[in-house]
């Protein structure tokens, strides 16, 4: 993503994801291919044990869902599947980097009504509609597989993530048309800040 930007949406704004006829795109400075991976069927691959998201995160962004990088992980996943910008945001932040430090969002952000927050809410929109599956549950139960830890970061594929019992990947691929299995790739990376975890960085890729 893109990280010049210093606050904690400014990465999910220049992600620039969006429905190109009915197959997602990613178009994010660091979007690559997926790598191949082997047919799952699309929705019992978990990889380990899984955790259940906290259905609405905390006013400001401290559930104790982001103890654990798979709590924060399913708590934006969920809020993102319901719709829900602020809350989203409230679980992002931007990573340390250019001499700069790690910054969470925060409720003035993150409820915000400037152009930034606005564009923020239209691609959390954009994501919502790839990421819900058929006759949600309300509300959504995601679940995400434990995932090695490295240097207080970690990252989880789209077929470590459920929506509803069915992998995150294979949400995405039931809402494109012409794309394989294969050809999608999903990769969310989160890191511990002030000692909670927040989602830093998303990778989509078609193709």
């Amino acid at each position: 993503m893109t990280r010049s930007k210093k606050n904690a949406v400014g990465w999910i704004v220049g992600i620039c994801v969006m429905a190109a006829g009915s197959a997602l795109v990613g178009c994010s400075a660091d979007s690559t291919k997926a790598e191949d991976t082997k047919d799952t069927k699309g929705t019992k691959s978990t990889k380990g044990p899984a955790s259940t998201a906290s259905a609405t995160p905390s006013p400001k962004g401290q559930s104790g869902g982001q103890s654990t990088v798979r709590g924060a992980v399913a708590t934006w996943v969920t809020a993102v599947v319901q719709d829900r910008p602020k809350e989203a945001c409230l679980v992002m932040a931007t990573p340390a980097g250019d001499g700069s430090p790690a910054k969470p969002g925060t409720e003035a952000m993150c409820g915000g009504k400037g152009p930034e927050a606005q564009r923020m809410a239209k691609q959390i929109h954009r994501m919502h509609t790839s990421f819900t599956p058929d006759q949600p549950k309300n509300p959504p139960t995601v679940k995400v597989a434990e995932v090695p830890v490295t240097g207080k970061k970690a990252t989880v594929d789209g077929e470590q993530i459920t929506v509803d019992g069915q992998t995150l990947k294979a949400i995405v691929l039931s809402h494109s048309t012409g794309v394989e299995e294969d050809q999608i790739g999903i990769r969310i990376e989160a890191g511990v800040v002030e000692g909670r975890w927040y989602v830093t960085n998303l990778g989509l890729s078609v193709g």
